[in-house]
This record gives structure tokens, sequence and C-alpha cells, in this order.
């Protein structure tokens, strides 16, 4: 006997067999947020999807960007960086680990919202298209920040010109825009990062006083969305020395796994750049999920017991990572 469905099928097209699902994830560069995205400590962002990440300045947002557009290019990938903020270092991403040479990174400066998701849409297009990559190689495509695109209706007017009106001219432009980046996305297998600033609401009493420019389209169809907080990290001498921030980050959606877990990690100012602290916070992870004992200020590493310090200075020069991940599992 025929199916039912199979005798629709002519009018209905895809169906519930062909649906899409995740077939690559970029590193963040921080296993224990891997973990919080997708449920995995291999995995992290998923291509094909809209992701947002929002949170205060200098918490390392462009630094797991830029994380994960190595990661797209260690798999043979394609990875963008559209610089609506222009302040993005070329030089300081390569001295993470981009590579600007080779041709399979792209740093522009849109002028408006549209322009910046339409090059990205139709680079993303012609590269699969054409077979530039390989088919199941990533691409991403970063977006800083939201908070900074101007939207065509307003970049057309002098500033003289602007109303109250206009302020939400980036809401209405996300809005019609962002069904068409999400459909486009999946089509493309292409990770779309939105990166997104915070804003605070005065006289907020109860609840978070925090909000996201761009309205509410980029939270409804980014299947992920990361929310970063900070708090100040100081030297334990009289003169109290700002040495960096320790990053929470929140996820606040996931379509991949359970929703609103955290993680923790630092993120340290040194004299040139931010550096993401990422031996001294997986063992701190490892230590609150008991993979490492600590007793007092002292932690065991493999039979042998070192200050928190002695033991990120020992893994670090020995090159020993891989160990600290392998605990994980």
């Amino acid at each position: 006997m025929t199916k039912l469905i199979d005798r629709v099928s002519d009018t209905l097209g895809e169906t519930a067999a062909s649906s899409f699902e995740v077939t690559h994830f970029l590193d963040t560069g921080f296993a224990p947020l891997n973990k919080a995205i997708s449920g995995s400590y291999d995995k992290g962002l998923p291509c094909g999807r809209i992701v947002e990440m929002f949170g205060p300045p200098s918490c390392g947002k462009t630094a797991i960007a830029t994380k994960a557009m190595i990661s797209a290019q260690q798999h043979g990938g394609f990875a963008m960086f559209f610089d609506h903020e222009r302040s993005f270092d070329v030089n300081l991403a390569a001295h993470l680990g981009l590579d600007v040479e080779s041709g399979n990174f792209a740093h522009t400066k849109p002028e408006t919202l549209e322009e910046s998701f339409t090059r990205a849409l139709k680079t993303a297009a012609k590269i699969r298209q054409d077979g530039m990559i390989d088919e199941n190689a990533p691409i991403i495509a970063v977006f800083d920040s939201l908070a900074a695109m101007i939207p065509r209706s307003k970049s057309e007017k002098e500033l003289t010109e602007l109303t109250m009106a206009d302020s939400l001219a980036l809401a209405k432009a996300t809005s019609s825009v962002m069904p068409a980046v999400n459909q486009y996305a999946e089509k493309y297998n292409a990770l779309m990062l939105i990166l997104n600033q915070t804003r605070e609401n005065p006289g907020v009493s109860y609840g978070d006083p925090t909000r996201t420019p761009g309205g509410k389209a980029p939270g409804f169809y980014a299947s992920v969305r990361i929310k970063l907080s900070a708090k100040a990290l100081v030297s334990s001498g009289a003169e109290k020395e700002r040495l960096g921030q320790r990053i929470t980050a929140e996820i606040i959606k996931t379509k991949l796994t359970r929703p609103f877990q955290k993680t923790e990690w630092d993120f340290l100012f040194e004299e040139s750049f931010g550096k993401f602290d990422v031996t001294g916070s997986l063992i701190d992870h490892l230590v609150e999920i008991g993979k490492l004992e600590q007793k007092g200020p002292r932690i065991t590493f493999e039979g042998k017991s070192y200050f928190r310090s002695q033991l990120v200075s020992y893994i670090e020069e020995n090159n020993f990572a891989d160990k600290l991940i392998a605990l994980l599992h």
C-alpha cells in the first residue's frame, strides 16, 4: 500500500527526512565553553546556524571569534570578518594563529548592515557553488558588532536629518534580514557569528538590567546565544593592580544541548594585547569537576603537587595542554 506521504510528496517538496543536522563544529579555544554550547568538549560553535555572543567591552568576544576562525582554517575552510567597529587588529589575530596570508581569510569594512550580510551570503554561495573548498569544509562569517552596524535607511540621511524614529532603524533592519540570513546559513553550511554589545536599562530594580541592541530578531533566529559578563581580576599587593577579568559565559539559548549552563575563564591584560588564559582556566575547571585534586593552594598533577601558577607554567613550557584535555574525557 502506498504511503500517504509518498502520494503528496509532489506538493510537499522536501520533508522531515531531509532535515538539517549540524555536521561541523568550530572550536572556541576553551573546551568547557564548547561543552556548554554543544554538549561536547570536542565540538563548539555549530556551522549552518546563527550564533549571537554579547557582553561588555574587553571580555574576549573577538578573541573567541578569532579562535573559531582559526578552527575553520584548520579544517580547510574560509573565514570572513566584517569589521563595523573598525577595530580588528589583523596583526594581533595573526599572533593568535589566524592565517592572514594564504587567501582563506577576508577582512572587510562594510558601510551598512544590509551590505555586510549580503556580502557574507554571496561569498558563501560562490564558495559552495564553485567548489572552492571541500564540500564538508566550514565557512564562518564574524560580524563585529551588531550594535555598530548602520542600517541603510540611516546611512542615506545627513546627521541633522536623524530623528527619534531612526533609533528603531536597527531593530527594523535586523527583523527584515534575519530570516534570510538564517535560511542561507543553513543552505551554505556557514556559521554566522554575530558579536554584540550590552546596554543598561536605567531604573530596573528586579531581574537583568541589560539588553542588546538590534531588537529581538537576532535572539529569535540564533540557535545559540552566549551571554558574557566580567568582574575584575586584581593583584594581591597593596596597589591592587588590575590584571584582567574573570569572564563568565552563560549559554542562555542553545538548540544543541541543555541551556543555561555556565563556565568561567580568565582574560588577562598584557603589554600589547589581552590573553585568553586557557591553561589556568582549564586547570580551574578540572579542579571544579574533580579531575584534579586540590588541597589548600596546591594542585596535584601526575603525582606531583604544584601551586596553580607553577602548574600553569609547567604545562605551557612543556606543551602538555593535551594532557589536560585528556583529563576531560
